[in-house]
């Protein structure tokens, strides 16, 4: 059976990552570096907290009861713009632990907890317990671009000041 999603406890917020070595905005830049110290800065679709002089992504928290009664929450890219071409992308993690933005699917989730660690800071797991830190990391993988990535299992784990926009916001279409 399908979940649903829980309307009045959904909201749309940023993030910016408050305790660790890579603060900043939740984001999705990447840069290179240049000649004469120049960075060339890149938007991706991983999640970082690298470029200071942005505002963070704007994110929809979809809240969803689970069996145990808590609030789990599907987090999805909130772009108020169906024509965006990263409108309704969903968090997910890659097959090395890294948050990017996927395409969004059917069902819900990936689902994910907030707990609460002191006025509207929070840290972010995925159900079972592996909460979400900061890795520094070249994506040699990749593209060989540079980034403060966000990844499961990275210690310390991160907080997160969430800075909520609006609640009671029903999921994007």
């Amino acid at each position: 059976m399908a979940k649903s999603y829980i309307a009045e406890k959904s909201f749309i917020a940023r993030l910016n990552v408050v305790n660790t070595q890579y603060t900043g905005p939740v984001g999705r830049w990447e840069y290179s570096p240049g000649y004469n110290g120049n960075t060339f800065w890149h938007a991706s679709e991983w999640l970082t907290t690298s470029r200071q002089d942005r505002e963070p992504l704007t994110l929809w928290f979809g809240a969803v009861q689970q069996a145990g009664g808590e609030d789990a929450y599907e987090i999805r890219l909130w772009t108020g713009n169906n024509a965006h071409p990263l409108f309704n992308r969903r968090v997910d993690v890659s097959t090395n632990g890294y948050l990017g933005l996927y395409e969004h699917k059917a069902t819900v989730g990936p689902l994910w907890r907030l707990q609460q660690v002191g006025g509207s800071q929070v840290r972010i797991t995925t159900l079972d317990d592996k909460a979400i830190g900061i890795y520094w990391d070249r994506a040699t993988w990749t593209t060989g671009r540079m980034a403060s990535y966000l990844c499961v299992g990275v210690v310390p784990a991160a907080v997160f000041e969430v800075e909520i926009i609006r609640m009671g916001v029903d999921a994007p279409l």
